[in-house]
């Protein structure tokens, strides 16, 4: 569980407002759509919001570790990132993460961790701002540059490829709802960052929506790790506390 802040940082949460879900159903010739519609698609699944709530299954399979456990997850946008996992029903983890800080408690290990949010970045080669890192937790994807986007069709997808900034992006679309069902990123240092989307349920107030994701991530130069998320709870714009604090006997890391 060492490195569980890598991943929070890299990985990228949907949540919405918790209600009455369908399996979405697709079969059929699929429907014509043109390349604008296709890039339009991208741009209305991104959604509004302040707060987030959730609770999701987690696994992560890494050179290092191979768990599995509960992560609830609350954030307050341009404020406040907090993450708690719990192994068998016990807390083993719980993270805050502030526009300038990190601290991350260790409760198994009786441990802890915080510093700049800088110098984090920094030591996972990461090139993200607070506003970026919450966007992509919530499931809103970055946009590329519509100047250099590129729409390649196909009877078994549709791929939107283009540009933000040094990340190269690559964007997978269903042929019949235009849903997104795998991101690949691609950054400055070469390393590939591939997110798929399982599992689209129908929502009364969000329309479909992946209650499963899978990532495939860096982990070192030569080695990748795991890490599959499946939704349980959550909701947006719903105000909760948000309790942190470091135990005096802790030791520092």
């Amino acid at each position: 569980m060492k490195h569980i802040l890598f991943f929070i940082l890299l990985g990228s949460i949907l949540l919405l407002s918790a209600c009455k879900t369908k399996k979405v159903v697709m079969s059929g010739p699929a429907p014509i759509y043109s390349d604008g519609e296709i890039v339009q698609a991208l741009e209305d699944r991104n959604v509004s919001w302040e707060w987030l709530i959730s609770k999701a299954g987690i696994n992560i399979d890494s050179p290092s570790e191979k768990v599995g456990g509960t992560m609830y997850l609350r954030m307050k946008r341009d404020s406040v990132i907090w993450v708690m996992v719990k192994k068998f029903g016990v807390e083993a983890v719980r993270a805050q993460i502030t526009p300038d800080s990190f601290q991350i408690v260790y409760r198994l290990d009786r441990s802890y961790d915080e510093g700049r949010i800088e110098d984090l970045m920094n030591h996972y080669k990461l090139d993200l701002a607070f506003e970026d890192m919450q966007q992509m937790m919530f499931g809103n994807v970055m946009l590329p540059d519509s100047a250099h986007t590129k729409v390649k069709q196909s009877e078994k997808e549709h791929l939107v490829s283009g540009v933000s900034g040094d990340l190269k992006l690559m964007y997978s679309l269903d042929p019949y709802q235009l849903l997104l069902q795998s991101i690949l990123i691609n950054d400055s240092k070469n390393r590939d960052v591939n997110i798929e989307y399982l599992d689209y349920r129908d929502t009364e107030d969000f329309g479909a929506i992946p209650f499963e994701r899978r990532y495939r991530l860096p982990y070192s130069e030569t080695e990748t790790a795991s890490l599959q998320l499946e939704f349980k709870d959550f909701e947006i714009n719903a105000p909760r506390a948000i309790k942190f604090s470091i135990p005096s006997h802790y030791e520092k890391l």
